[in-house]
């Protein structure tokens, strides 16, 4: 006998949790929220930079994926879905509040910079790296995020943002060239 892979067995549940929100079922899309606010979050103070920002962004995320859940094709995975209206919230509050996001360093961006200078501590290399990518334009920025922060592939990353692999692999590349220059000038 076979077994289900746990990952295809939690979006079977979360299948039968969406189906119950549709039909009207408030405590089903609170245990939705349940599995997907941290995903939510972490994604939100990454592109945001502030909790207080990432929170609005989030309580935004679950009211929009809310309201428009009748709209959700049911054939297709939830996640990337809400990956992708977190993505235009944040965009949508990053306009209104009219300033560049900061980011969370990790160490995958932090090897994309290149950077020589060891001898520099963390934090410092952090503070580098979000004033480099603060400033990117938004489409690189948001592609860089979810490529090399959140672990999406470039496939996922082209969905997500709506644009072509190809396209998506060029703003990577060139904002991984633009922090590491931008690395550089602080230097």
């Amino acid at each position: 006998m076979s077994r289900i892979p746990p990952e295809a067995e939690a979006e079977a549940e979360v299948a039968v949790l969406l189906g119950r929100a549709v039909a009207g079922d408030i405590s089903a899309f609170e245990q939705v929220i349940g599995r997907f606010e941290r995903r939510v979050m972490t994604l939100a103070f990454r592109l945001l930079g502030t909790t207080e920002d990432a929170q609005d962004a989030a309580q935004e995320v679950f009211l929009r994926a809310y309201r428009y859940l009748h709209r959700f094709d049911s054939g297709r995975l939830f996640e990337p879905w809400l990956v992708r209206m977190t993505v235009n919230v944040c965009r949508d509050l990053g306009r209104k509040r009219q300033r560049y996001p900061n980011v969370i360093l990790e160490a995958d961006l932090l090897r994309a910079s290149g950077d020589p200078h060891s001898e520099l501590n963390s934090e410092e290399q952090r503070q580098m790296v979000r004033r480099a990518l603060g400033e990117l334009p938004e489409k690189e920025r948001a592609a860089v995020v979810l490529r090399d922060l959140e672990g999406f592939s470039t496939a996922e990353v082209a969905g997500i943002l709506g644009s072509s692999e190809t396209t998506v692999r060029s703003q990577i590349s060139i904002a991984r060239l633009k922090i590491k220059k931008a690395i550089k000038r602080m230097i």
